[in-house]
């Protein structure tokens, strides 16, 4: 063999010497496919055994979302109620002032 016949194979050792890394990408890649059909056909097969628990953290959910419902509701309430008595405050010292009473309720 000449030298010339040798030297690609040379170049293609340090490119794989200079790259570690490339054999390790190629197979981790492969794995994942692997993996990822594999979660495919396992989650076919036992769907029907986890409709059960989904629905029931479905309905988990829809129950928390009426509670959180409720609460603000509650809380909006709450709120319209305290906006409401600072306005019949506000409204009572205006007539207060006009009528030349100085001060106000106190509640």
């Amino acid at each position: 063999m000449s030298h010339e016949q040798n030297e690609p194979s040379s170049a293609g050792t340090a490119t794989s010497l200079a790259n570690p890394t490339a054999h390790s990408h190629t197979s981790s890649r492969k794995s994942a496919y692997i993996l990822g059909a594999a979660s495919g056909v396992a989650f076919a097969l036992f769907a029907p055994m986890l409709r059960p628990a989904a629905r029931g953290a479905v309905k988990g959910g829809i129950r928390f979302g009426r509670y959180a419902q409720k609460v603000a509701a509650n809380v909006k309430e709450e709120f319209e109620d305290i906006a409401s008595e600072a306005q019949a405050e506000l409204d009572l010292e205006e007539g207060n002032e006009k009528n030349g009473k100085k001060g106000g309720s106190k509640a």
